[in-house]
């Protein structure tokens, strides 16, 4: 399977139900072609579903048992489907081209898979499939080729990322660079997991990148881009083969760092991920410093070490001799400059949501501010790839 290229990415999600019986006969129990067409259940407890992908790209879902519960270490396999054994059930002869166990919460992907049609397998690990009810979900995320460089723009974030997004109207921004430009970049953007990915024109898709315990402080993206755990890889070749500008942030709890031990290791873990970035030149990746914290929670020390890590992370120390790696500096742009007084580096008082309460989360007039100022170095780090 080949790397995808320059690409925009269009989601296709289609969702199948099939409904297994409890004998164990020789032949097959039960077939829909009805709304379920393209699975058949087998007695052996196997699911099956057919998929086209026009153009490489990936095959992501979820496996679902009883009562919608997510079914972890269930077995997901895809093979190639021939014209031979194009009817509705057949076994396809193809060999099984790859092969992944469901996460914890019964996720799975496939990453860099060719055109064609496709045939989606699902049973347990162990053979021992005890749920009646089965739905497995699966998204075929197709890139067709529109040329003209990097026009997928991807936004990892939590809930202050959410606020700059939907305050600042960073889609509406974009739309209006398109517009005033001829050009066709679309915003994608994934929050906590149980908000998932949205599309460009600001939908939930209903599906979700399963990032990892769902953890986007320092360490969790050190694990994310870096790591070697399954779900990590998992995760981040989804990231990688449906997105091309790749935006990334921590929120505001990570800008409590209290010594220099803790600074050092925000450094290393972020080397780690730009040594992954480094293999990685047909992607654009967007660091982002940490939002500050309201001067009610935190203090001088933290607030400058704070500081300290933003200008590292914008330095020619970090970004020299790594062309695909920018910095947007929101620490800077949301914080009271290193003047000396007792609230420099912390949020400025004007983007306070409260002025007696120690949250942390930029008020409107922040996000406003800081929105289109975000939309725009989107673009501009897909123009200067």
């Amino acid at each position: 399977m080949q790397p995808l290229q320059c690409s925009r990415c269009l989601m296709i999600a289609v969702t199948f139900t099939v409904v297994l019986f409890s004998g164990c006969g020789g032949g097959r129990q039960s077939k829909d072609h009805g709304a379920q067409s393209g699975i058949v259940a087998y007695s052996r407890r196997v699911t099956t579903a057919d998929l086209t992908i026009a153009g490489t790209g990936g095959i992501t879902g979820t496996v679902l048992g009883d009562q919608g519960v997510a079914r972890p270490q269930a077995r997901v396999t895809i093979s190639a489907v021939s014209t031979q054994s194009a009817a509705l059930g057949e076994e396809a002869p193809e060999a099984v081209a790859a092969a992944v166990n469901t996460g914890n919460r019964g996720r799975y992907g496939f990453a860099n898979v060719p055109p064609g049609r496709w045939r989606v397998r699902c049973r347990n690990a162990d053979a021992t499939w005890m749920a009646r009810v089965v739905r497995v979900q699966a998204s075929a995320v197709v890139a067709g080729n529109f040329g003209g460089g990097l026009t997928n723009l991807f936004f990892l974030h939590h809930s202050t990322g959410a606020g700059i997004i939907v305050g600042g109207d960073v889609r509406g921004c974009i739309r209006t660079y398109n517009q005033q430009h001829s050009t066709s970049y679309e915003f994608w953007d994934h929050g906590y997991n149980g908000d998932g990915l949205t599309d460009p024109q600001g939908n939930p898709t209903g599906t979700n990148y399963s990032i990892p315990n769902d953890n986007t402080d320092p360490d969790g993206l050190a694990y994310l881009w870096a790591g070697s755990g399954t779900d990590a890889v998992q995760c981040r070749n989804l990231i990688l083969n449906n997105h091309e500008v790749i935006a990334f942030k921590s929120c505001f709890p990570a800008s409590a760092i209290p010594d220099a031990a803790t600074l050092n290791q925000y450094k290393s873990w972020y080397v780690s991920m730009r040594s992954f970035f480094d293999t990685r030149p047909d992607r654009m990746f967007v660091v982002m410093s940490t939002p500050p914290l309201h001067r009610l929670s935190t203090n001088a020390t933290q607030a400058k070490n704070a500081r300290r890590f933003a200008n590292w992370l914008k330095s020619s120390t970090y970004l020299s001799g790594h062309p695909n790696i920018v910095c947007f500096d929101l620490f800077d742009l949301l914080a009271k400059p290193d003047d000396g007084s007792a609230t420099a580096n912390m949020l400025r008082w004007e983007y306070e949501g409260s002025h007696s309460g120690g949250d942390s989360h930029p008020n409107a007039l922040a996000n406003q501010t800081v929105g289109p100022v975000f939309a725009q170095a989107l673009i501009d780090a897909a123009k200067t790839h």
